[in-house]
């Protein structure tokens, strides 16, 4: 799902796991609840009703991933906590 993200292309997923904690709805990419099929086909046809949406939510998703979930970010973030764990952060 996220190389998708990061290449791209505009992602319908369900609201499983760790999922949404990648897509925002609506936003950088379309959650639907599990299980749904009449819910993820509603929003497919929908999507695809309004290109300016599409291309939004692609470009979004592309972002979010290079800001959340690049090596450098993910680094980052690790040596905050440890370094909050030990008290030497902010």
């Amino acid at each position: 799902m996220l190389e998708a993200m990061a290449t791209g292309l505009p992602v319908f997923a369900t609201q499983h796991g760790g999922i949404p904690e990648a897509i925002e709805n609506g936003i950088s990419g379309v959650l639907v609840a599990e299980h749904n099929d009449k819910e993820l086909t509603r929003a497919l046809l929908d999507a695809v009703q309004d290109p300016d949406f599409l291309s939004g939510v692609a470009r979004k998703g592309a972002e979010a991933v290079r800001k959340n979930f690049d090596l450098a970010a993910q680094a980052r973030r690790l040596e905050d906590v440890y370094l909050r764990m030990i008290g030497r952060g902010d």
